[in-house]
């Protein structure tokens, strides 16, 4: 039986959202706030949530009025977000889940938002196997449309990166070594006698913003976090592309 990568492996664990349940439901409203300050289309548009995960940013998306899809490789947390959708207590919110690789997609310029936030890049060996996922956005967004990608600050990880930490989980201890090797950040988590890996390819703010003008998608706002604060390449902790397409 063929290995599953890393990124199938992981996203399909409990312990995955256990891990990260600090990103929770004011955060998304934060980013999601940032983008309603800066992209100046009705509340009523197509968005395409591109690694929706459990649903986080797509449901609190469809509060507001937008009709969003949602698509994610992981069968898990695409069940978990179907399943918070159905716990919602508003009813009739425009939101609709499918299970796709950010790789392999496209929608036809349908959609007149894209995102790609909480750090859902970088995850492959090669370079163009993660820009492949631009070239998909930009075949799916109409022209004038806005693509809100929200990753690491290169810079910031390389000055402050964490080597070793642990925490508690379900009565579980979780600890977790990080490194940066060959261009990548490394985090090997261990849960138990269970031992997972994430994996991220580092960019700079030209190189991402080199592949986005080559798909003539043009940055419009830099921020570096999700209250807008303006972009520090030394610290800050986000780096936050507006983009549109031209």
């Amino acid at each position: 039986m063929k290995k599953k990568n890393w990124y199938e492996e992981w996203f399909s664990n409990k312990f995955y959202l256990e891990l990260y349940r600090h990103r929770n439901e004011k955060e998304a409203r934060d980013i999601i706030n940032l983008m309603q300050r800066n992209v100046p289309l009705p509340v009523n548009s197509k968005v395409l949530d591109v690694c929706c995960g459990a649903g986080r940013h797509s449901i609190e998306l469809a509060r507001r009025g937008y009709d969003v899809t949602g698509i994610d490789l992981s069968p898990y947390l695409i069940s978990e977000a179907k399943r918070a959708l159905k716990k919602s207590d508003e009813k009739n919110l425009k939101a609709q889940f499918h299970i796709k690789d950010m790789r392999d997609f496209s929608f036809g310029n349908s959609f007149d938002i894209v995102l790609n936030i909480f750090s859902s890049f970088g995850y492959f060996e090669k370079d163009k196997d993660n820009f492949k996922v631009f070239d998909n956005v930009s075949a799916s967004l109409k022209k004038g449309g806005y693509f809100i990608f929200d990753f690491l600050n290169e810079s910031y990880i390389k000055k402050s990166l964490v080597p070793y930490s642990e925490d508690k989980c379900e009565g579980n201890t979780i600890i977790q070594k990080r490194k940066i090797e060959n261009g990548f950040v490394y985090k090997e988590i261990l849960i138990g006698n269970s031992k997972y890996n994430e994996r991220i390819r580092l960019y700079t703010l030209n190189e991402i913003k080199l592949s986005l003008n080559s798909l003539n998608l043009k940055a419009e706002n830099i921020f570096g976090d999700y209250y807008g604060s303006e972009f520090n390449k030394l610290n800050s902790k986000r780096l936050i592309i507006i983009s549109r397409l031209v």
